[in-house]
């Protein structure tokens, strides 16, 4: 449930008239959902915006850099992508709630998970037009000419395949609070069977339909948010999150069975049918996609693991992070099902 809406500090009141010319007075409202960057409805008259901040407890710095979405929300203004536009970001520590990103709101706009708009009643393939656009949405991220919106030097594309388990499980032993064996089995059949990536392009970082905003009145995606974990390499990870994530699960109690609950209803498209879509919506072979979908069910483990360790620690009790005892596991399973090292 989202919290009611409170005025703002003054300074940040004064902040904000600064740079978005409203006059105010400002409220905040903050927005249930979402295990990232904390969001907020910032409402001042009839205007409407959106602010991301950092969570209290951030399980890095790099997951959670508001400059880095300001940033790749920068470059995709115009571009065809469809985003929110950025307003203004503030990185002054004087500034209560900073760091943060005001950003425009997408107004008559909702996330779906398990339930489609009630709108979308009686329309039979709604589900195939939401996953459609979906997947033109990442196509066109991939096709994007990152180079020349601005996003040069915005990651490291060169070995960034070779890069991926080495990282995540340096990430993951740092922070371990106990044994997962299929971490390391997981990771060792992903070194031995790394194919060539695909040529670097603009990576979400966190793609499926659940960081999409979809039109509450017909079956039309109207942005892609949450792109706090954006950088440059090989695009067929977020390819494979999005098919892992999607349909049927291949085990009995999948990790966070919500993300994407509505591909699993009756109507909904398989997984081929998205793989062919984006193939011929970006022209380009997705070849090695189960590779994919296993790495990058191992990342989010290793990511979200930080979250359950917190848990541990009394830092933060959520539901979400309460889950997570179950859900890593559940996540590394699928990973080592999807490798084919489960009968």
């Amino acid at each position: 449930m989202n919290a009611p809406a409170q005025l703002l500090d003054r300074t940040l009141a004064r902040w904000l008239t600064e740079h978005t010319g409203r006059g105010g007075p400002w409220e905040l409202r903050r927005l249930a959902g979402g295990n990232s960057n904390e969001t907020c409805l910032l409402a001042c008259g009839e205007a409407r915006y959106v602010l991301r901040r950092p969570p209290r407890h951030a399980l890095s710095a790099s997951a959670h850099s508001v400059a880095r979405e300001h940033r790749v929300l920068t470059a995709l203004a115009g571009s065809g992508v469809p985003a929110p536009r950025p307003v203004v970001l503030c990185e002054d520590p004087a500034v209560p709630m900073a760091p943060f990103l005001v950003m425009e709101h997408v107004p008559d706009a909702v996330s779906v998970t398990g339930e489609l708009p009630a709108a979308y009643a009686g329309q039979e393939d709604a589900v195939i037009r939401l996953a459609d656009a979906m997947v033109d949405a990442l196509a066109a991220v991939h096709l994007l000419d990152w180079q020349a919106v601005g996003l040069d030097g915005f990651g490291r594309p060169e070995g960034f395949l070779a890069r991926q388990v080495p990282r995540w499980h340096r990430q993951w032993t740092a922070i371990a609070r106990r044994p997962l064996p299929a971490m390391d089995e997981v990771a060792e059949w992903l070194e031995g069977n790394r194919p060539p990536g695909s040529p670097p392009a603009l990576l979400h970082g966190d793609f499926h339909l659940d960081n999409c905003l979809v039109s509450v009145r017909e079956p039309r995606l109207r942005a892609v948010i949450d792109w706090e974990m954006a950088t440059i390499g090989d695009p067929l990870l977020d390819l494979g999150l999005l098919l892992a994530f999607w349909g049927p699960r291949p085990i009995a109690r999948p990790a966070m069975p919500a993300i994407q609950a509505v591909s699993r209803t009756p109507g909904a498209p398989g997984r081929d049918h998205l793989l062919a879509r984006y193939e011929a919506a970006t022209g380009r072979p997705a070849e090695h996609i189960e590779y994919y979908q296993c790495l990058a069910f191992f990342k989010l483990a290793t990511i979200v693991e930080a979250a359950w360790s917190q848990h541990l620690a009394g830092e933060l009790d959520t539901p979400y992070a309460r889950a997570l005892e179950h859900d890593v596991p559940a996540l590394l399973e699928e990973a080592a099902t999807l490798a084919g090292l489960r009968g």
